[in-house]
């Protein structure tokens, strides 16, 4: 493992330290964080151990800084990999019970910051900031869908029957463990990337729809919606962004963070 990075996994009653591969995705507008983490397993005693919800606690930052802490639970069962004395953990972050929880509701004369703060409650979350787009919702029906779904239709409604541009609206569960749905970016000390110090490789989008991609050292706080500034001397560039992807990958020998920013558009 790379010299400074300190790695602590815990998945269920299995603690490890050493640990072959992980890999943390997290997107701006998508409802779940993803980890996949590939943990030793020679006797096989991680793979009967281990099982779906499980916690999953991932403690990862370099000696003498403070330390980021991914947590999440166990999605199925654990797969076996190429190497036979490994096993790779998939898990979800804790936006998963916004996928768990089926809504079943009819709402009238309702705004939908209101119907979104219902959905988060239905799923045992704390409301963080909800913004509000400056409608009132007529009717409003949730037929049994997952709590996610509830802001994307409410995204969708705003923006089919009222003209509003919704493609920077997000729905998230920010590092404070709350709820957020908004145009608005998660609060956080703002990493620099910059070319002859921390900046690898940057490829700039080929259209205007394309994102762009910078790959870095780990920073292993960094998750989407947060800004970041950028630093490309050969390119002259050094603006900050806002990070619609980070995918953060640690291995023997390697630890990278890969951003991509640009712009957003509306999936609808």
């Amino acid at each position: 493992m790379i010299t400074g990075l300190n790695i602590s996994v815990t998945v269920g009653a299995v603690e490890v330290n050493r640990v072959p591969e992980i890999r943390i995705i997290s997107e701006r507008h998508s409802p779940m964080t993803r980890m996949a983490i590939c943990l030793p397993d020679p006797a096989g005693e991680v793979t009967r151990a281990v099982s779906d919800k499980d916690k999953v606690c991932i403690v990862l930052g370099y000696r003498g800084n403070t330390p980021a802490t991914w947590a999440g639970t166990v999605t199925g069962e654990p797969n076996s990999t190429r190497n036979r004395d490994q096993v790779t953990i998939n898990a979800a972050g804790p936006e998963r019970v916004l996928s768990d929880t089926m809504v079943m509701q009819a709402f009238y004369q309702e705004t939908p910051e209101a119907i979104i703060k219902y959905a988060a409650a239905q799923a045992g979350l704390t409301v963080g900031r909800i913004q509000s787009p400056g409608v009132t919702f007529p009717r409003f029906t949730a037929s049994s869908i997952p709590a996610w779904q509830v802001a994307a239709q409410c995204e969708h409604t705003c923006s089919k029957g009222y003209g509003l541009d919704m493609a920077c609206w997000a729905l998230w569960v920010g590092r404070a463990g709350t709820v957020n749905w908004g145009t608005f970016d998660e609060v956080a000390d703002l990493p620099v990337i910059e070319s002859n110090a921390n900046l690898i490789s940057h490829f700039p989008g080929r259209t205007i729809r394309d994102l762009s991609r910078v790959e870095t050292l780990l920073l292993p706080h960094l998750m989407h919606s947060m800004l970041f500034r950028l630093t490309d001397i050969r390119r002259g560039i050094d603006n900050d962004y806002k990070a619609l992807r980070v995918e953060h990958f640690v291995r023997k020998g390697c630890a990278r963070t890969f951003i991509s920013y640009g712009t957003e558009y509306e999936r609808y």
